[in-house]
């Protein structure tokens, strides 16, 4: 008889957080469990960190509304468990919920398997927060959070690196968390032809993004002013940016100084086949180049997308990984001038031989390691409860 898994809690949705109902649709989609949703989905245009930026009344206000639904789910949630022993996966932002099921006694509490890939506090503030993370508000959202995932029999993140930042920073127990791939729509990027042979220049260079400090667009911007003031060069790219984001007037000033010859930027999200197209027309396929810290902990949802239609990916080599995937086939670098970046380029520009090697061994890598299939092993694991 197929388990039951129960769903609680408000959770992300859209193509920028895919990884909760993609799970839920492999896991039922395989028989792995049959699905029980007790939750409801939040709009795909919240997201959690932009909270510190609202008005009062409207943060109050969003506030209130993600208190109350995520209790109404735990009020559902206990009626349906009664005491059985039924998991209940609470997808991310799963805090809200947990914190409120915290103050619940142990004996009464249900076995709770929890998103936690992005931290709540790690992405307002130590990301975002020119004070380091040291205010006020700072901690007291590292204690909410803190005091929310210790509630939680297992938390779920995305790589190795991210597993070791939340056993430190809200001092869970490593037995208490796991890492596995993301969940991801793949269907549109494996229909995409695996590699691009050579179809003349200039080369088509991708990136996709929100545009945050960790993904290094100054180092890319660096590497593209190099290569748009070398003669020799300066033809044989075209650069184009998909997303939008904090850095978003640094690429409109760029743009509007170099012209929009060599450089486009589309500013809208798009859908995830819009995204596919876009990846599918690239010969190259740029990855983040944030240096250490977060960006170092981070396997990116774009490079899923990059792997698995088969393009070849230039990214900085600090990064982490789900526990046994080994390090991906792209091109790395480790410097943050731009100087690095636009050597890569070149040299992919130069031989598309090794373009297209690249691009083949992508695609494998993502069927081997990071694919659908991987998800539900993991996922098939974690319900033992080993």
């Amino acid at each position: 008889m197929t388990q039951t898994l129960i769903v609680g809690g408000l959770r992300a949705s859209g193509s920028g957080y895919p990884n909760a109902e993609q799970t839920l649709r492999l896991l039922q989609a395989h028989d792995v469990v049959r699905i029980r949703d007790l939750g409801r989905v939040l709009p795909p245009q919240l997201h959690l960190w932009t909270l510190r930026h609202l008005s009062p009344p409207k943060k109050l206000r969003a506030l209130v509304g993600l208190g109350a639904g995520n209790l109404l789910s735990l009020v559902r949630v206990l009626c349906a468990v009664r005491g059985r022993n039924i998991p209940v996966y609470v997808p991310y932002p799963s805090v809200f919920f947990m914190w409120l099921a915290s103050w619940l006694p142990r004996r009464v509490r249900p076995y709770c398997i929890v998103d936690a890939y992005i931290s709540i506090w790690d992405s307002m503030f130590r990301d975002r927060d020119r004070t380091g993370g040291g205010s006020a508000a700072s901690l007291w959202i590292r204690r909410f959070e803190a005091r929310a995932l210790r509630a939680a029999s297992m938390v779920l993140v995305d790589t190795e690196a991210n597993r070791l930042a939340m056993i430190d920073d809200f001092a869970l127990q490593p037995n208490q968390v796991r890492s596995l791939p993301l969940a991801i729509d793949e269907a549109p990027f494996l229909a995409v032809p695996s590699g691009v042979h050579e179809r003349g220049e200039p080369l088509r260079v991708l990136f996709v993004g929100t545009l945050i400090p960790l993904h290094g667009v100054p180092t890319i911007l660096a590497a593209i002013h190099r290569l748009l003031n070398d003669d020799r060069q300066s033809c044989r790219f075209h650069f184009r940016f998909i997303g939008d984001g904090q850095l978003g007037p640094a690429l409109n000033d760029f743009i509007a100084e170099h012209g929009s010859g060599r450089v486009s930027w589309v500013r809208q999200w798009q859908s995830l086949e819009a995204v596919a197209t876009e990846v599918a027309d690239a010969d190259i396929c740029l990855g983040i180049f944030g240096g250490d810290g977060k960006a170092a902990r981070v396997l990116p949802f774009k490079l899923y997308m990059y792997f698995a239609a088969g393009r070849a990916v230039i990214s900085q080599g600090k990064m982490s990984l789900p526990n046994g995937a080994p390090p991906p086939p792209l091109v790395a670098i480790d410097t943050a001038d731009g100087i690095e970046l636009s050597r890569a380029l070149t040299s992919l520009a130069d031989d598309s031989r090794h373009r297209y090697s690249l691009a083949q061994q992508a695609r494998a890598y993502f069927t081997e390691h990071l694919a659908a299939a991987r998800v539900i092993s993991a996922w098939r694991l974690i319900l033992l409860r080993d």
